[in-house]
């Protein structure tokens, strides 16, 4: 072999300091970040365009994300085996450029002629990252064993899981900001995604050439059965057996904990607006990606499974302390980042677990049906979040709001709004007179950065809010309505509803958030108790 060849071992591993990994990360950053910023702002620009209700809007963008997951999982696996993983995770780039130029087309057309149609083109873009994730998920885990060796692997993947995090954080947060800053002008937000887009496609062509692990695997002849397969390959082996079930429970704690929190915020008196609610949501995030590194560098250079029960016990803790200070938001903020921290250590050991175990040749395959599973673990947690809502509702301990009156009927003269929501109204009713309720929006209420922080901090209350039901918008303004009223707590709620329709039944939910911390924390000892045992026999096999 001449000098200048490189050794078969230093060509396929390329280390933690190549371009190869800091390309994969750059690439992948900006792709998670993407993921969650067109998730928020095309949930916030269906809201703020009325095309949704929050409630609807809120409630379909999970469908549409994971959706593709459960749908294309299989080919996703398919493709990251019989090509190479680096052309996979180049091609979904380049097509993440095509999904935000269809994003910006979407807010163009919504705010200037379409408003009808602009809204559902860029809700149609959360479907397509959700089957841009999808295929660049098994890529991204499959091509890490074969970019670093086994001894830098856990160290990697703490950093790949605490970029990815970061980005979630950002992107969730950022969705938000940029709606608020640049409503009524959303096609500057499509402009930035746009960029950021290309910024990750260009980055991911650092990533080597590298020679696809299964050049010879043949297309399924049933789009699932491989899917069958590879569940059995999964559960055959007791490491494989830990890392799908630990790793399908992280899904499904990260997706009730994520309701939960918007739970807490629908609960408030008067209820948190989204923007706020999204940075609450980022925190769990932020708590993830910084275990996730500390993870990496504690496992060194093996696979560290004892950090996965320090991690549930941690996350098991912090959850009754959420539940103990729901009602205390520094402490509730600061338990919240603690469970992403200890979720951290548990999920990277997991991750190359996984990884490590796999077959070389099917690695893309077994990673994209441990993302189908996780897709179960992830409707699993909405379907028992919204059981437990209905028991509580059921039951009383959520109890429904009694004191409501009617107030007055009328035409709808006027319907004020403040990013999206509305704040303020005006009927007048069949005598003459004119009722109204809310608070006007300020006309000096610049979108600015400074706006965006004071609104997120502010520790004043509105004492008056609206619920609008039905078709009520600001284009049926001249309509007959109904209009009620219930007092909670100093804070008096108005409803408008079309002229001769009952009133949502409204409920007291503010003691739920604390039953679903304490719900996940016996779910967390739960998972514990079930996987402490066999991890430390995997452990002792790997010694």
């Amino acid at each position: 072999m001449p000098a200048s060849t490189p050794a078969p071992d230093s060509y396929q591993h390329s280390g933690l300091k190549s371009r190869t990994f800091l390309g994969l990360l750059v690439a992948q950053f900006l792709a998670a970040f993407n993921d969650q910023a067109i998730h928020a702002s095309a949930m916030f620009f269906a809201i703020n365009t009325q095309a949704f209700t929050e409630e609807n809007a809120i409630g379909l963008m999970p469908i549409l994300f994971y959706a593709p997951w459960a749908i294309f999982g299989t080919i996703a696996g398919w493709l990251a085996d019989r090509y190479s993983k680096r052309n996979a995770l180049v091609l979904w780039k380049i097509a993440e450029v095509g999904i935000t130029t269809i994003a910006l087309v979407g807010f163009y057309l919504g705010r200037n002629g379409y408003p009808e149609l602009g809204p559902y083109v860029v809700l149609a873009t959360v479907f397509l990252m959700g089957t841009h994730s999808c295929f660049f998920v098994p890529a991204k885990y499959g091509v890490m064993p074969e970019i670093l060796p086994h001894h830098q692997l856990s160290k990697g993947n703490g950093i790949l899981e605490s970029l990815s995090f970061l980005a979630v954080i950002l992107g969730t947060v950022s969705g938000g900001v940029l709606s608020y800053l640049y409503q009524g002008q959303e096609v500057v937000v499509g402009i930035i995604l746009l960029v950021l887009a290309i910024i990750g496609a260009v980055a991911s062509f650092l990533i080597r050439k590298m020679p696809a692990s299964n050049p010879t695997k043949p297309f399924p002849r049933y789009v699932y059965a491989p899917l069958v397969a590879s569940i059995r390959v999964l559960l055959s082996t007791r490491a494989l057996r830990v890392a799908l079930l630990g790793i399908a429970f992280f899904t499904f704690v990260v997706a009730f904990m994520r309701a939960a929190v918007y739970m807490l915020g629908e609960s408030q008196n008067p209820r948190w607006d989204e923007l706020k609610t999204s940075a609450v949501v980022g925190t769990v995030a932020l708590g993830i990606g910084l275990g996730s590194p500390l993870a990496g560098l504690l496992s060194g250079k093996r696979v560290e499974l004892r950090l996965v029960i320090v991690g549930a016990i941690g996350m098991m803790a912090l959850l009754v302390g959420a539940a103990y200070f729901v009602g205390q938001m520094s402490y509730l903020i600061a338990c919240i980042i603690g469970i992403g921290f200890f979720t951290g250590f548990y999920i990277v050991p997991l991750f190359t677990l996984l990884q490590l175990k796999a077959p070389k040749t099917s690695k893309g395959e077994m990673i994209a049906t441990s993302n189908f599973v996780n897709v179960t673990g992830a409707i699993a947690a909405t379907a028992l979040f919204k059981i437990a809502v209905i028991v509580a509702h059921m039951t009383g301990y959520a109890g429904e709001i009694t004191n409501r009156e009617a107030v007055g009927s009328g035409e709808l003269r006027e319907l004020a709004l403040n990013h999206g929501r509305p704040v303020y109204f005006e009927i007048r009713t069949d005598d003459g007179q004119y009722l109204k309720g809310g608070t006007k929006p300020e006309a000096d209420q610049a979108n600015t950065l400074g706006n965006v922080v004071r609104h997120l901090f502010d520790p004043t209350e509105a004492k008056e809010v609206l619920e609008v039901e039905g078709s009520i918008s600001v284009k049926t303004v001249g309509r007959r309505i109904d209009v009620t009223k219930f007092d909670t707590d100093g804070v008096r709620h108005y409803d408008l509803v079309p002229a001769g329709k009952a009133p949502t039944t409204d409920y007291d939910n503010r003691r739920l958030p604390s039953l679903l911390f304490l719900g996940a924390a016996v779910l967390t000892l739960g998972i514990l108790v079930l996987l402490t045992k066999p991890l430390l026999q995997v452990r002792r096999a790997e010694q």
